[in-house]
């Protein structure tokens, strides 16, 4: 914030979802009266405005596009009308389906990567974030609802009520309908109100009724009708009543601006330390993740003392050394509320009927041994560099090749070689080579295996892993010492599998996107995707693998299970594991609740009746899992993995014909809301399975384990249901 040499309020006003047609809209007009208004014209001499039209360029594309190719000449009210429903996927997302206004935090998409770069570049006082909601609803703007994150300051609390009123004044005036301190929380940080709060500004969710649905014109349920222009005029008076509220506090926000970057906050943990024993990919992802947010992070100053600290991983207090290789991440910076927010172990949460997730703590997203301390760690800055030394080709070509096999850099190489037409296996047993032990799941590339592929398979192999920066070991025997020889049946050969994922109607399109992105942006690997409006057409014994991203396969679950039954896998994910578990013949089933909220029901007022049913909700918590790192989806892990729970669809643990990877124990919730009744249930239940269905195999994960593109440790998993479960 201190390189931005504008003594000047700056905000910005942005338009998000790509079939939110309205603020866009509001764009133009907005843009027109900054530069013909007169009391405007005087704001700008104060004030800085920055609009983006149009985030999401690729949805509104999408969406604009099929609108106009089917909407009547003149608007059709009806919704019955064709231009009231939208194919799938919709225009909301972008290209990968992604919902951009939840990637603030994570940045796994290139528009929030590029946004994020323009954003730093003039650290607005303001953000307003345009989007509609269902047409039968009428306008929200600030003040936002509960829960607030306890790091919002009370100049952040009190202008959330300065604008809203200032909103308030104009609508009342024109009597449009509207509501405030209802569903739009302040507390996830990966949205365009909070993620700009965190970093100083003051941040605000409008939204207008409306959305895909609404078209040029709906009729309400009221009767009234609904039109294109009196959205965009609501839009329009929002953000310009923000301007002019800007302008009129202008002097009191730069003030507070600049004290929220001075001052550091008092919490409990002063810094946080993540051991360099960790896995270095790991570290690489994290720390490209903070450079790319501005978090500050260094070495230890001080090194070689042990000290009392939170370990993340173990959840509890534990005695450690600081090392001098060690990163340090202290909450004494610029972005000291930011640094809480993104680390801190557990959420304050004064209200658990959330927007959307309550926990998200980085170390267990990339499943890094990290602690947090009490004491204010001092550090020297740095920004991480390129220290990998890249393997060079041998002087004689090795007998094998092997690679350790830790985190998604791995299944993104193995992808590569695959695709290479190497033959690879991997190692269903720990084995010893030298002084050196190679786990569970450790990749060989053997010269046996490929001769008559390549003269020179070593230099192809080398090729791939040094590009991804990843160290090699070459040996010279197959013979090992201990663990199975090079050449056993427990080293399993690795088959490319063709692979299809389910996309369509009846398919959530971010869970798919999830999945589509996995596979050409994280590991690159070739796929197929079958719409739903054809699917029982296909022949799918031309795959290897079928994946169903949540979604309803009711009408295609027989056709899926033959594919299963006749030597196919199938990975499911959320809503398509219930699907399947419905089954009559499948072996993983629900699980029967003990705790039903309907036994108690008597006793609940009708008021209540939200809160009540959250005794048997998950609202995005953070739970381990213990696993059977011992069966080829655990590969790679150790005796636990962290994941986002979201489901609360509660499963039985396989009693035959298959495996309970993943289980659920007393020990397992760690942080987040989980209404008691489920977390009761959740206790020793499956959390992953693989069920030996016929001749093929089913995978099972009743949550995500690549949610958002951004839950690191689950890509792993995943990788490991592609290439290794059923070979």
């Amino acid at each position: 914030p201190r390189d931005v040499k504008i003594e000047l309020a700056r905000e910005i006003v942005a338009r998000f979802h790509g079939d939110e047609a309205a603020g866009t809209e509001a764009a133009l007009k907005t843009i027109h009266h900054l530069i013909t208004n007169k009391k405007a014209q005087e704001w700008l001499k104060e004030t800085i405005v920055i609009i983006d039209p149009c985030e999401n360029p690729d949805g509104r594309d999408r969406y604009a596009n099929w609108y106009n190719q089917i909407a009547n000449k003149q608007p059709n009210s009806n919704q019955n009308s064709i231009e009231h429903h939208q194919p799938w996927p919709g225009g909301r997302f972008n290209h990968y389906l992604f919902d951009l206004n939840r990637d603030w935090a994570w940045q796994t998409q290139v528009e929030s990567s590029s946004r994020i770069k323009l954003y730093h570049k003039w650290m607005p006082h303001i953000h307003v974030d345009l989007h509609e909601m269902g047409h039968n609803s009428s306008y929200f703007f600030a003040p936002a609802a509960t829960p607030f994150h306890e790091v919002i300051t009370e100049w952040q609390r009190d202008f959330q009520h300065t604008v809203g009123k200032n909103n308030a004044k104009y609508f009342d005036k024109n009597g449009w309908l509207y509501f405030t301190n209802e569903s739009y929380d302040l507390l996830y940080p990966s949205y365009g109100d909070t993620w700009p709060t965190f970093n100083g500004a003051i941040g605000f969710t409008y939204e207008q009724g409306g959305s895909g649905r609404a078209g040029i014109s709906v009729q309400q349920k009221t009767g009234n009708y609904l039109d294109l222009r009196d959205r965009l005029d609501h839009h329009f008076t929002t953000s310009i009543s923000s301007i002019q509220a800007a302008f009129s506090n202008r002097e009191k926000l730069i003030l507070e601006f600049e004290k929220y970057f001075d001052e550091t906050i008092n919490d409990q943990y002063k810094s946080y330390i993540i051991k360099y024993s960790n896995e270095k990919s790991k570290i690489s992802a994290l720390l490209t993740l903070l450079e790319q947010q501005k978090v500050q992070y260094g070495s230890p100053k001080i090194s070689e003392i042990s000290q009392n600290g939170f370990n993340f991983l173990k959840n509890k207090v534990q005695k450690f050394k600081i090392e001098k290789q060690d990163i340090v991440v202290r909450l004494k910076q610029p972005l000291s509320r930011f640094v809480k927010v993104l680390f801190e172990p557990q959420t304050m949460v004064e209200d658990s009927l959330t927007y959307d997730l309550t926990a998200w703590a980085i170390p267990y997203i990339y499943e890094l041994e990290t602690y947090a301390v009490e004491e204010d760690i001092p550090n020297n800055l740095f920004r991480q560099s390129n220290d990998f030394s890249p393997t060079e080709l041998p002087k004689s070509t090795p007998y094998a090749i092997a690679i350790e096999y830790k985190d998604v850099v791995d299944v993104e190489i193995l992808s590569q070689l695959l695709q290479k037409k190497l033959v690879v296996r991997f190692s269903e047993k720990p084995f010893k080579v030298g002084e050196k032990k190679y786990a569970r799941g450790s990749l060989l590339i053997t010269k046996g295996d490929n001769q008559g592929r390549y003269e020179d398979f070593d230099r192809e192999v080398i090729q791939i892993t040094n590009k991804n920066k990843k160290s090699i070991d070459f040996l010279n025997t197959g013979i090992v010492l201990s663990g199975s020889d090079i050449g056993s049946d427990y080293m399993k050969y690795i088959k490319a599998p063709k692979v299809a994922i389910i996309g369509g109607d009846g398919v959530s399109p971010t869970a798919y996107g999830e999945v589509w992105y996995y596979f050409e942006e994280v590991i690159d690997y070739p796929i197929t995707t079958l719409h739903t409006s054809y699917l029982n057409e296909i022949n799918l014994s031309q795959y290897d693998i079928v994946v169903m991203p949540s979604g309803n396969y009711g009408k295609f679950s027989k056709k899926l299970l033959e594919f299963a039954q006749n030597g196919g896998k199938i990975i499911a994910l959320d809503r398509a594991t219930s699907i399947l578990a419905r089954h009559p013949n499948t072996v993983f089933n629900n699980k029967k609740s003990t705790n039903i909220i309907s036994k108690n029901k008597k006793n609940i007022k009708y008021g209540e009746r939200d809160r009540a049913s959250a005794s048997r909700l998950v609202a995005g918590s953070i739970y381990k899992i213990h696993l059977d790192n011992t069966h080829p989806l655990g590969f790679g892990f150790g005796n636990s993995v962290h994941i986002m729970k979201r489901s609360s669809t509660v499963f039985e643990s396989l009693a035959s014909n298959g495996w309970t990877v993943g289980t659920f124990k007393d020990d397992s919730h760690i942080s987040g809301f989980v209404g008691a009744d489920l977390k009761q249930d959740l206790k020793n239940s499956a959390a992953l399975a693989v069920e030996n269905y016929g001749n093929g195999t089913i995978v099972y994960f009743p949550d995500s384990p690549i949610f958002r593109g951004f839950w690191h440790s689950g890509k792993l998993l995943f990788g490991n249901a592609v290439f290794f479960v059923g070979q």
